[in-house]
């Protein structure tokens, strides 16, 4: 069992009672910011403590009581988190709606969770009414932005300006959130978190990383999910740091709002990495050859300098490159969701940038483990945080077996599934799915999912997961997911990898050899690419079929790849 350390008391019993104890500590600080004309502005701690409290009073005019159940469907910006916290401060449970689900998708959710009351911004506000039209007649809608013909926002900060603060409407141990995991007919299940499990885990998060109101975040994954709404919300609400809304996920705005922002602090899942290290690199490619030269001599000195005597001196040699890219300001990135490969963390380190890879789930509220700054290292997802027990159930030889955990942030349950709930919870431990081992250090190490499990033949068990990492960081290949598929006489399972090459750097490749990048040449180099990179494992897990694709894999909306029968079919993605 990995070490247990006591948990911290949450600073208040409410999640709405958070922002009241920001702005009594951070007054007129900048807090939640987007990009108009130029320039960053939105709310102060102050401000938006006001916000909360005018909205909150709309809503109960509008009928919001406690307990009932409220959509909240729109892009990230600061009245996201202000209609989050202002639906809490009624009493009433906050219904996070992911913000590229269509009308039937939102239906079966607000048809779930039986919500009163939904509220969109005005690119949303179709969906909901026609959610609203064929499977929640009753339903009151309400809109973050005026001219739609509804309750809105500003309407609220006019008519109730002078709202005071609230007294609490709820209990720590009260339902807060309900998070679906899925809008798919017969398949929405809703994870119940509770004030306590939220607010304990951002204690967690607050005494664990080193970061405070000298901070500012550049907010990029959807606020629907739990990570970007704990971490990049109410995590920097407890400590008094600022909040920047990206415009989006295109590599030019991105690289733009990175540096007008001044944030230094990231939180983004490894595909988003990957793809931001392949864009760095390259620009270096693409400078002059003296930058070129220059950028190229820095990083194979700390490369060197680091692989020779371990000391890492990116943040030292690495700065002109930092500064030169209007990145210096940038201190530290956050990962999770999905594995990350070695190789690109430590280009991260390199340059300057500590990269802090955790672990948790929606369930856990959501963060269960994290390496710890200023000097982390890859191949764990780290110690479990404060207060809360991680074992591994029934390993087997090796050491690995299903990670459970135990804790404050655990969640209340599925809602309206009791079976469900029974089956991950028990005698108070939550079974994830993941499996893992506990290493001599006491990190968790994740070793991959107990439904992605390819089973040979041979009685042996692979993991997709160690495979892809070692795949990860092809220059050749932008995609890859291992799954498990039939040999050539459909007889027996065996380890497949799914490609969606880089033809770019193909290309190049097959210039510099004087050939063309046909069909031959990318298949003959990608299994190659594949056949060195798997060499380190044991041969039962080497792949022994390359599947190359024509498009990019579909997504969820935290750039994970979304696996299962449909992440086989190669087709374009829906626009």
């Amino acid at each position: 069992m990995a070490q247990r350390l006591p948990a911290p008391a949450p600073v208040v019993r409410l999640i709405p009672e958070l922002i009241e104890y920001a702005a009594e500590r951070h007054g007129e600080r900048p807090f939640l910011l987007r990009y108009v004309a130029g320039a960053w502005q939105g709310y102060t701690f102050m401000s938006a403590a006001r916000a909360v409290r005018a909205f909150a009073a709309l809503l109960e005019r509008e009928g919001v009581r406690p307990g009932a159940r409220v959509g909240l469907q729109a892009d990230n910006r600061p009245e996201w988190g202000i209609a989050y916290l202002a639906i809490l401060a009624t009493g009433a449970v906050v219904v996070p709606l992911d913000a590229l689900l269509k009308d039937q998708e939102v239906g079966e959710i607000l048809a779930t969770s039986e919500a009163s009351h939904a509220i969109g911004d005005a690119r949303h506000l179709s969906v909901l009414q026609a959610a609203k039209a064929s499977r929640r007649p009753g339903l009151t809608l309400l809109s973050l932005d005026a001219d739609q013909g509804l309750p809105h926002f500003e309407q609220a900060q006019r008519e109730h300006a002078a709202a005071p603060t609230r007294t609490p409407r709820a209990e720590p141990n009260d339902l807060a959130v309900i998070l679906f995991t899925s809008g798919t007919t017969g398949l929405a299940k809703g994870v119940m978190l509770s004030h306590h499990n939220l607010l304990s885990n951002v204690e967690c998060v607050a005494r664990t990383f080193e970061f405070g109101s000298y901070d500012r975040f550049l907010s990029i994954l959807p606020l629907h999910h739990t990570f970007e709404s704990t971490g990049g919300l109410l995590c920097p609400m407890r400590v008094g740091a600022s909040v920047c809304y990206a415009r989006g996920l295109a590599s030019r705005e991105l690289r733009e709002d990175m540096q007008s922002s001044g944030a230094t602090l990231f939180i983004g899942v490894p595909l988003l990495y990957e793809k931001l290290m392949t864009a760095i690199e390259k620009g270096i490619g693409d400078a002059p050859l003296p930058g070129k030269l220059f950028a190229r001599t820095l990083l194979g000195l700390t490369k060197l300098l680091r692989v020779t005597t371990g000391l890492r001196v990116g943040r030292t040699l690495a700065a002109p490159l930092r500064k030169k890219a209007g990145l210096d300001k940038l201190r530290m990135f956050v990962t999770g969701a999905a594995p990350f490969a070695p190789e690109v963390f430590w280009k991260y380190i390199d340059l300057g940038w500590p990269m802090l890879e955790g672990y948790g789930l929606t369930e856990t509220s959501p963060v269960v483990c994290a390496n710890r700054p200023p000097n982390p290292t890859p191949g764990a997802v780290g110690w479990p945080m404060p207060g809360i027990e991680v074992r591994i159930h029934e390993p087997d030889a090796e050491g690995d077996g299903e990670i459970v955990v135990r804790g404050p942030n655990i969640m209340l349950g599925y809602w309206r599934q009791q079976e469900q709930t029974d089956a991950v919870l028990q005698d108070g431990w939550f079974h994830t799915g993941d499996l893992g081992r506990v290493q001599a250090d006491g990190r968790v190490k994740i070793t991959g999912r107990l439904k992605n499990m390819i089973a040979t033949a041979a009685g042996k068990k692979i993991y997709p997961e160690e495979i892809e990492v070692q795949l990860a960081n092809s220059p050749y290949m932008l995609e890859v997911v291992v799954a498990g598929g039939r040999d050539a006489r459909n007889e027996r399972e065996e380890v497949h990898a799914h490609i969606f090459p880089n033809m770019p750097a193909l290309e190049d490749l097959a210039r510099a050899q004087g050939k063309t990048a046909d069909d031959a040449f990318v298949e003959k180099v990608l299994k190659a690419e594949v056949q060195t990179r798997c060499e380190s494992l044991a041969p039962y897990k080497h792949v022994k079929r390359v599947i190359i694709r024509r498009y990019e894999f579909g997504k969820t909306t935290t750039g994970k790849i979304r696996r299962g029968p449909a992440m086989l079919v190669d087709a374009p993605l829906a626009v």
